[in-house]
């Protein structure tokens, strides 16, 4: 399973709709792609609470450690990562929930932006020792349709990044790729 989490907690966000996208239409070619809202509850993070995480941080670690890889689509708030997403992030280092998992990263800006947040996702992803890969998918506000995207070139293009994350997930021991759903 992929673990898709959108870094906007914004209602009509441009990447939370790449991700139902990338998810629905993923499905149909046998992927399996879990939307997971975990980040917008959970609480600050504080290293004392490490032996005995809040029950949302416990359940956002156990879906992480569970994923096979991990696709983020990510904004750029103030040159850097959103709050809420770092704030995941930083949920995630000391149970090692996405060490080294395969991580696709998705921009959904305009050229010429999202520079700063790849740097500082960098950082982030070096640290957790993950295999990160970067797509640039720019969409443009239009293509949404009530809140979605339907425009069928556009969604091809979100699908290839998820196959290109599932092609990265390590084989189970029948050489199957576990992203696959049965």
């Amino acid at each position: 399973m992929i673990l898709a989490i959108s870094g906007s907690l914004r209602r009509d966000s441009l990447n939370s709709a790449a991700l139902r996208a990338a998810a629905h239409a993923a499905a149909r070619t046998g992927l399996a792609v879990d939307l997971d809202d975990s980040p917008g509850r959970l609480p600050h993070f504080n290293p004392d609470l490490e032996s005995r995480p809040p029950a949302a941080v416990q359940r956002f670690r156990t879906i992480s450690e569970h994923a096979e890889a991990i696709l983020l689509a990510v904004p750029e708030y103030a040159f850097g990562i959103p709050g809420t997403l770092k704030n995941a992030l930083d949920w995630t280092v000391g149970s090692g929930a996405i060490y080294r998992k395969p991580v696709a990263v998705l921009s959904v800006a305009g050229r010429g932006r999202g520079e700063h947040v790849r740097r500082a996702l960098e950082l982030v992803f070096a640290a957790l020792d993950c295999d990160v890969s970067w797509h640039h998918v720019p969409i443009h506000p239009s293509l949404l349709d009530q809140g979605e995207i339907r425009d069928e070139p556009m969604i091809r293009e979100l699908v290839r990044v998820v196959e290109a994350l599932a092609a990265r997930t390590p084989p189970g021991s029948d050489g199957a790729h576990p992203v696959l759903s049965a």
